[in-house]
């Protein structure tokens, strides 16, 4: 810490003084410190820096975001220059070299919101240790990425207790990189648990087995239960790993995106659970993937299933039978399994209760389905249901409506006028149905009106038979009273009259 500060005296001495030209030769390079060091917001570009070891050519001088490190002494002043900036948002490292001393000036800076590591080698950890102040004092940071850099054991271990301590504004980690135990991915997952308003994590590309799943399991339970997007594809994620995991994502309420591509090690009892959270009525998931796991129409059959009444999902990859598989064509019954889901026409109320979310499959499901998924991306989703309904139902059966007795011919029409002012893209031909409608309820009126009169009837007399079986009731307890009371009275009467018992009894 004495260090830094020493450094930063050092420039602030001369920060007054300094001439841009004498820090670097790069006329680009300039431009940015220039740009830094005048800490004004002038256009978008003043919100964005990126340090790596080439450029793109096609940048604007104007525009240029990209720094190529010089040496350490214009790397020290680039540093400086980001601590003091109160207009830099998003900052990204793709090289290592002279990283120390520009870490040291960044790790002042207040401003940053997003900050990613990319392909470097992390000084062992010692880069986390420089800006341990920047984590813990920047409480404008929101994102962090960590993107296949060279990571140790104590580096894992540094990065853990930067992100333990990050300030409370956290909401994203993305992380990701093959050659690390699931114990390192663990005490990462854990660090989370200071994080509960995290609402995006991306651990793509991991080591993320057994003991990852459960820490993970454990952390969206108790800590971080307002997450919105979850990218686990390219794990290890097995069976066991689903087990722990789809109680949790259950009960995630503002779950909107969760990725599992490629983890093989899942197999059908694992995906039949991933489905269970579609049949959910309180789920929010939007987007669901399970690409690159070997897919086939049985296991895929599960989720067309789980989508039957699902109201919330847009986009659901399944990929291929086989990751890469050259010349794999969709199958016959996968496709004719998600046009029914899309848009059933075996019955006018099979085709309006068919899945009018999803618009987005996989690449060939998609192509083959375009026209449905493309309809499907109406918000409406009434106009939706109408517009298939209107498409592959050119003459209705008012029959199957008969049981709402005549109450089914005003509704129908009523429906047929709203349905007039959408846009099919076909002709709907809504003044013939009508008349068809109108024909059909007239021509079986009779019929339908004896039949109404009957069932009324009949309604009446199953009514009143238990109105009259208890009137017969009544009158038989009736009569069982009076003619009590009628023998009461009379064995009243014959002992008065000093009639004996024996008369009595003989009447």
């Amino acid at each position: 810490m004495d260090i830094m500060n020493n450094s930063t005296m050092i420039y602030d001495e001369q920060a007054d003084t300094i001439k841009i030209e004498d820090i670097t030769t790069d006329i680009k390079n300039r431009i940015i410190l220039r740009r830094l060091k005048n800490n004004k917001y002038e256009n978008e570009w003043n919100k964005f820096l990126w340090i790596q070891n080439n450029r793109n050519d096609g940048d604007s001088e104007e525009g240029c975001t990209d720094y190529v490190p010089g040496q350490a002494y214009d790397m020290g002043w680039l540093g400086y220059f980001v601590g003091k900036s109160s207009v830099l948002r998003i900052l990204s490292i793709m090289t290592m070299s002279s990283l120390e001393p520009f870490l040291r000036g960044v790790n002042h800076n207040k401003s940053i919101t997003k900050i990613g590591f990319h392909d470097i080698d992390l000084l062992g950890g010692q880069s986390f240790r420089v800006l341990d102040l920047f984590f813990k004092n920047n409480h404008n940071l929101t994102d962090i990425t960590v993107n296949n850099c060279i990571l140790g054991n104590d580096c894992c271990r540094l990065l853990a207790l930067a992100i333990g301590g990050c300030s409370r504004s956290l909401e994203c980690l993305r992380m990701r990189n093959d050659e690390l135990a699931d114990e390192d991915m663990v005490a990462i997952i854990k660090s989370l648990s200071m994080h509960p308003q995290l609402k995006q994590l991306e651990l793509e590309g991991n080591v993320i087995h057994k003991k990852g799943s459960t820490a993970l399991a454990t952390l969206l339970q108790h800590s971080t239960n307002g997450l919105q997007n979850l990218e686990l594809s390219q794990n290890g994620i097995d069976d066991k790993g689903i087990d722990s995991l789809v109680p949790v994502l259950a009960k995630l309420s503002k779950l909107t995106t969760l990725n599992l591509g490629h983890n093989r090690l899942v197999s059908m009892r694992g995906w039949q659970s991933i489905a269970t959270l579609l049949e959910d009525p309180n789920s929010k998931l939007q987007s669901l993937t399970v690409c690159e796991n070997n897919i086939d129409d049985q296991t895929a059959s599960v989720f067309i299933n789980a989508l039957s009444s699902n109201c919330t999902l847009q986009k659901l990859d399944l990929g291929a039978f086989q990751s890469g598989l050259i010349g794999y064509s969709l199958s016959t019954e996968r496709l004719q399994n998600f046009s029914n889901l899309l848009c059933d026409t075996s019955s006018v109320n099979s085709t309006y209760r068919s899945n009018h979310t999803l618009t987005r499959l996989d690449n060939m499901t998609q192509h083959a389905l375009k026209p449905l998924l493309t309809s499907n991306r109406n918000d409406d989703k009434k106009e939706v249901a109408t517009i298939k309904v209107l498409k592959h139902h050119n003459d209705f059966d008012m029959k199957p409506f008969f049981e709402w007795e005549f109450k089914v011919l005003p509704l129908v029409i009523s429906w047929l006028e709203r349905a007039s002012f959408y846009r099919t893209g076909f002709d709907a031909n809504i003044e013939g149905r009508k008349l068809s409608s109108i024909y059909q309820f007239v021509r079986n009126m009779p019929v339908l009106y004896v039949e109404t009169r009957l069932r009324q009837e009949l309604a009446d007399i199953l009514s009143k038979v238990p109105q009259m079986e208890e009137e017969e009731r009544e009158r038989r307890l009736q009569f069982q009273q009076r003619q009590r009371q009628l023998q009461d009275r009379k064995k009243t009467i014959m002992e008065k009259l000093g009639v004996g018992k024996q008369a009595i009894n003989g009447g």
